[in-house]
């Protein structure tokens, strides 16, 4: 009997489903054969397969529940990550066209330096540009990344998103982008300088020096005209000291500085 409970015991410790299914057929096989008389066992041992039977059948039914739980808990564990890459995809989605939405709402706030940038840009892939404002302004907007890095310049490069940007709906409105570029740049103009910028509606041409004696002399204007030489004011590539007012910019003097020309002048 004492031998019996040690059996049981050690059985009730058996996590093995394989093994308590092997002893739960073989118990079942010797207690049949009992009954059709073709073995003898003892009442004792009897007991014992019966027991085996009990305990490994409830074991059994305890896997059986187990492995249908584990089952409806890895479908519903599937259908949360299902919905979370959903619910993830979608937020990422979002996300990218809320950073698209800021960045065309700051392609269209450009000055006429930076502007300049973005149209040298749309030329080539890469550019110099040297270390200041709107270097900085147009890496902070996430609109070009440099690559090479030097002492008074940056080799930059537009984004992947800017570039898209620029392909698909900046350079499409690039002129309205220039004039409102030129028209808050004009408006806040100093007098002196905005006369050197009227001179072009009398030409699209003006030169800055002039040769005095085999001396180049400047003109005033060469100074005023220097600060501004990298920006959409002008029509590129420029030659030399001479030059070329861009088209739009000039539409822009007039239509400020043209009815006011002889009051600025005075």
């Amino acid at each position: 009997m004492q031998g019996s409970k040690e059996v049981l015991e050690l059985l009730s410790k058996l996590k093995d489903t394989r093994l308590n299914l092997a002893i739960f057929i073989v118990s079942n096989l010797v207690l049949a054969l009992i009954k059709l008389d073709l073995i003898t066992l003892n009442h004792v041992s009897e007991a014992v397969l019966q027991g085996l039977v009990f305990v490994t059948s409830i074991r059994l039914v305890y896997a059986v529940i187990g492995a249908a739980l584990d089952v409806l808990n890895n479908k519903k564990d599937l259908k949360n990550k299902e919905a979370e890459a959903v619910l993830k995809l979608e937020q990422e989605k979002i996300a990218e066209t809320q950073a698209k939405e800021k960045m065309l709402a700051n392609f269209r706030k450009l000055d006429i330096f930076q502007l300049y940038v973005i149209q040298e840009l749309k030329r080539q892939n890469h550019i110099s540009i040297p270390k200041g404002a709107p270097l900085f302004t147009l890496k902070s907007m996430n609109i070009i990344y440099t690559p090479a890095v030097g002492e008074r310049s940056e080799s930059a490069s537009l984004t992947n998103t800017a570039n898209e940007l620029l392909t698909t709906m900046v350079w499409g409105e690039f002129d309205d982008l220039k004039y409102s570029a030129a028209k808050r740049f004009f408006t806040g103009l100093q007098p002196g300088e905005v006369k050197c910028f009227i001179e072009f509606l009398k030409q699209d041409d003006i030169k800055t020096t002039f040769n005095y004696h085999g001396n180049t002399k400047y003109y005033d204007n060469y100074y005023v005209f220097k600060k501004y030489a990298d920006t959409t004011l002008f029509s590129q590539p420029r030659r030399g000291t001479v030059y070329t007012i861009d088209p739009i910019s000039k539409n822009v003097i007039f239509s400020i500085y043209g009815e006011e020309r002889a009051a600025v002048n005075g």
